[in-house]
């Protein structure tokens, strides 16, 4: 079994790992130089080993993300009952939401999902359609936010062929299950002392994010500089230090499965704030509606066979959001397509 794959029934009573340890510090990967073969095989590296890994080089400008993380504190600070005025729904995933599941259990955090900027007649088959609803009172936060959700999109790009290259297969391997239009979306994450729900029933919120995996291909995280992420590995969970500039990548279930288990998504949870308050902004980059995901050919061989049967991207998507939402049983997983 590999350090990635674990009983997951006790996984948060695991031991934090001593951070001056050797070779405990998650791979920091510089991209100026592009994609050449050292930066092609550090990626892979970090997939096989970590399933995280940290950017910097990656030609997102500074005061661009400066304006982002103000523009996300200010919405945040709002009262409860002009963010709850943009709450999503059930039908509309988009728009803000302070009772988030993880694992059926709440996560002590309020989020705001931001959606693709296309019109809804253009994805009719994706249930994931509907409009972002943008704060009025903040005209300079939706421009802000599709700029931003711009260059995490190209970026996302630029990784996932450093993903493709590092397996063997060609830069381009993974595109076509990104096309018509893929169901990426970014979210602010908010993870406050206090918990958001005030004297509401409040039982399960015990961490900021209880521990998953992502569902989707990659997730680009920016985050301030306050800890609070951690991913498992050999037993333990080691924190990720917050690096100026830098951008943290983990690589989703979808990923995990083109590659048949070569790379494996991280398991990662976020801790409960007891001292300051957090925010982050997770730009998740998800495969078209209609993507069947199935293991990639160079990754199968006579001695390595295809691990997973195709998995029906969309209907994968929504049964992890609907335990996102709701508490609907056991949270789908990769393990359940299995061969």
């Amino acid at each position: 079994m590999s350090a990635l794959q674990v009983d997951s029934r006790n996984l948060d009573d695991a031991p934090i790992a001593d951070s001056s340890a050797f070779g405990s510090s998650i791979p920091v990967i510089d991209l100026a130089s592009d994609l050449s073969p050292a930066v092609i095989d550090e990626i892979a590296q970090a997939c096989a080993k970590w399933g995280f890994f940290q950017v910097v080089g990656h030609g997102i400008h500074t005061d661009l993300i400066h304006r982002v993380m103000d523009e996300t504190r200010t919405f945040f600070g709002q009262p409860k009952d002009a963010k709850r005025a943009l709450s999503r729904t059930r039908d509309n995933p988009w728009g803000f939401y302070d009772r988030e599941l993880t694992k059926n259990v709440r996560d002590k955090k309020e989020i705001f999902d931001i959606g693709p900027s296309l019109e809804p007649s253009l994805t009719s088959r994706d249930p994931f359609t509907g409009r972002t609803p943008w704060p009025v009172s903040r005209p300079r936060f939706e421009q802000t936010m599709r700029r931003y959700f711009s260059e995490c999109e190209r970026l996302s790009v630029r990784l996932m062929e450093a993903v493709c290259l590092g397996l063997a297969a060609p830069k381009d391997g993974l595109a076509k299950y990104f096309q018509p239009v893929h169901t990426s979306f970014l979210r602010l994450n908010y993870y406050p002392v206090a918990d958001p729900l005030g004297d509401e029933p409040s039982s399960g919120a015990d961490l900021g994010v209880h521990h998953h995996t992502d569902a989707g291909a990659l997730t680009l995280l920016l985050q301030d500089d306050v800890k609070g992420l951690q991913v498992y590995r050999d037993g333990a969970w080691y924190s990720v230090t917050p690096l100026k500039g830098a951008f943290v990548v983990n690589i989703g279930d979808m990923i995990q499965v083109w590659s048949n288990d070569i790379y494996h998504a991280a398991i990662h949870r976020v801790l409960a704030m007891d001292r300051l308050d957090r925010y982050s902004l997770p730009f998740f980059f998800n495969p078209a509606y209609e993507a069947v995901v199935f293991p990639l050919a160079a990754t199968v061989d006579d001695s390595r066979p295809a691990n997973y049967r195709g998995i029906p991207w969309g209907e994968f998507r929504r049964k992890r959001a609907d335990g996102d939402y709701a508490n609907n049983g056991a949270e789908v997983q990769i393990s359940d397509y299995r061969t």
